[in-house]
């Protein structure tokens, strides 16, 4: 037996917060389209690897509500299937929720999409071999169920196979919680192989590693970096045992840089130099992250307002072809107070200990965080940190010219 698991496909996303007016249409193009290119690797793959079926556990869709575009790109990939007999088996999850007549979904007969109670499909492979594949899908986005209570113990089959879009407990992520499990209770069902989705973060959870979330085929975001793809899972021995395969076709990345010019120009010919020295082969979209202690006050206050990323863009529409990269923002990394022991530094490191809490964090940003996408970018340590380090080095630069007014 051999399949495909993928999961997060997000098609249609928006990639909010990423446009600007620097950016070249041609690669805004591109970014826009990643979601749709990745997804269709996994059916030309499914293809070519001549597997048995294809499990797609998921948020196929960004939203709820998708654009004709999306749904004609998603049919034609089934039908793609269909037309070499490749069965599809789907799972609606909290982007793509579905409660209506699957019927009037319109997919080809190949695809068989879950209900919104949990449910069982059985499949006879060429072989001769039974599966079994248990899952539902989400009927509206705010599944807070232990849905995982519903699924059926093992069935008499040669393999059985669990699909659920959910959370696992103790994982740490920025999505949120929806059909909460714990690994103990997947354990429990006694299923060869657990098909995950809702988790961006590719991993397995056991040490057979059976149980699996593949990831999202596309990152969206700078906290989604790094390969991301689908699982090919095969049987050898009566074992499954599970291959990742890359789909996406532009990566994100963080670039430290230690300045070593006193000026602005010199500082940009600096990152345009360690950045095109590395000869990516896959567009890189690149926050550039600077140590703050090998900066003057003005190229803080530069990169602070914006200035420098508008110009470093500005020459980056020239090159980004060549080299395959696109800086996306500038952060500073490594701050700190530089007051020493003046009594000034003294009352800021009090405060500091008082108002940069957690608590304080997500308390301030919490209206924000009913928002997705906004909630995916700032409800996190590494932004935590980033809007920590802004903070305080506006406060020590204002602080610092004070004093020298006085």
């Amino acid at each position: 037996m051999k399949f495909i698991h993928a999961a997060d496909l997000h098609l249609d996303s928006p990639f909010l917060g990423l446009r600007d007016e620097a950016m070249p249409e041609s690669l805004e193009t591109i970014i826009r389209q990643s979601t749709f290119e990745s997804a269709k690797q996994i059916f030309t793959d499914a293809i070519d690897q001549q597997v048995d079926f294809v499990l797609l556990a998921g948020d196929l869709f960004d939203r709820n509500e998708q654009s004709v575009a999306a749904k004609y790109f998603l049919d034609q990939q089934l039908q793609r299937l269909n037309e070499v007999n490749i069965p599809v088996l789907i799972i609606f999850g909290n982007h793509d929720y579905y409660a209506g007549d699957i019927e009037q979904l319109g997919f080809p007969a190949n695809t068989f999409v879950f209900g919104n109670q949990v449910e069982t499909h059985q499949l006879t492979l060429t072989s001769g071999e039974t599966v079994a594949i248990s899952g539902f899908s989400f009927a509206n986005q705010w599944v807070r169920e232990r849905m995982i209570n519903d699924y059926p113990q093992r069935q008499a089959v040669d393999w059985h196979l669990g699909m659920l879009h959910g959370s696992a407990e103790g994982i740490h992520s920025t999505e949120g919680v929806y059909a909460p499990f714990s690994i103990t209770e997947l354990q429990a069902k006694n299923y060869d192989y657990w098909a995950l989705g809702h988790i961006h973060l590719r991993q397995s959870l056991d040490e057979e590693e059976t149980i699996n979330y593949a990831g999202n085929t596309q990152g969206r975001h700078i906290n989604e970096s790094g390969p991301k793809g689908y699982l090919l899972v095969e049987s050898k021995q009566h074992q499954l045992q599970s291959s990742f395969h890359a789909t996406a076709t532009i990566d994100w990345q963080r670039y430290l840089i230690r300045a070593t010019g006193v000026t602005s120009t010199e500082l940009i010919n600096q990152i345009f130099a360690e950045l095109s020295e590395q000869k990516f082969k896959q567009l890189q979209l690149i926050r550039i992250e600077i140590a703050a202690d090998t900066l003057n006050d003005e190229q803080i206050a530069e990169i602070n307002s914006g200035q420098l990323l508008t110009v470093l863009q500005q020459q980056n529409q020239t090159i980004w072809q060549q080299y395959h990269f696109w800086v996306t923002s500038i952060k500073l990394t490594e701050v700190t107070n530089q007051l020493n022991d003046t009594i000034d530094g003294r009352f800021f490191t009090e405060a500091e200990a008082d108002i940069f809490t957690e608590t304080q964090y997500k308390e301030l940003l919490q209206p924000f965080a009913k928002y997705q996408f906004v909630a995916a970018e700032i409800l996190n340590d590494d932004s935590e940190q980033q809007i920590h380090n802004f903070a305080t080095q506006t406060l020590v630069t204002h602080i610092k010219n004070e004093g020298a007014a006085d």
